[in-house]
């Protein structure tokens, strides 16, 4: 039962790093098509290079979060 439980938790990791990327990916194209001098731009931009270090620290779920509420704030539809 315990194998299965880490199996499970390590698999919605695994996804979630995949993840990231593509979000954040995502809120940049976005973003390059506003206008870069809007506060709402430069927030979510900021927001985005969080996800990414997030990312590159393995916080995969927070770097999710943190992209979601990027694009959020961007209009961007999920």
């Amino acid at each position: 039962m315990v194998a299965a439980v880490a199996a499970l938790v390590l698999s919605a990791g695994a996804a979630q790093a995949f993840q990231c990327p593509k979000l954040i990916t995502q809120g940049r194209e976005a973003a390059a098509k506003m206008d870069a001098t809007d506060a709402k731009v430069k927030g979510a931009l900021a927001q985005l290079d969080q996800a990414e270090a997030l990312h590159k620290q393995a916080k995969h779920a927070d770097a999710v979060k943190t992209a979601n509420e990027a694009l959020a704030a961007l209009g961007v539809a999920k």
